[in-house]
């Protein structure tokens, strides 16, 4: 085998090596643009059920749901973000201004009244779940240029 033989056979190894990496690399993207996209959405729905827990009498059984939503929920799905190399740790920060949002103000059902959409505690929970969603688009964007 002359050494042209051997030039053209590292050139089709290397040129597979790098299309296989290339096209890894997007696959894990678009894997962790997906599971980005339903944490948003999940964002959204524990933002709506938050605003119709203030809104409306006070519920123990939504009261629960969002507890559960807000500390474990949530929480494992930032977890596996950041198990797939999302960098966000500048996310919890805002994942605990979240919770306080929800469960700080008129939460303890010993002093819980129904809020109107403009009264302080739907602004902070509204403020408090949009930073949380720009910061996890943020960290995509740091990774993924």
């Amino acid at each position: 085998m002359g050494w042209t033989q051997i030039v053209t056979w590292l050139l089709v190894i290397s040129g597979w090596l790098l299309v296989n990496h290339q096209n890894n690399v997007r696959e894990k993207r678009k894997e962790i643009r997906t599971i980005l996209d339903k944490t948003q959405s999940f964002l959204d729905e524990v933002e709506i059920e938050a605003i119709k827990y203030h809104t409306s009498q006070e519920s123990s059984d939504l009261a629960f749901q969002l507890k559960r939503s807000l500390n474990q929920k949530l929480r494992n799905r930032l977890d596996i973000l950041a198990l797939r190399n999302l960098n966000i740790e500048k996310c919890y920060p805002h994942l605990k201004k979240l919770r306080q949002a929800v469960t700080l103000e008129n939460f303890d059902t010993s002093s819980f009244k129904p809020q109107n959409l403009e009264d302080d505690v739907i602004k902070n929970i509204w403020l408090a779940k949009d930073k949380l969603s720009q910061e996890l688009e943020k960290s995509f964007a740091t990774r993924y240029r």
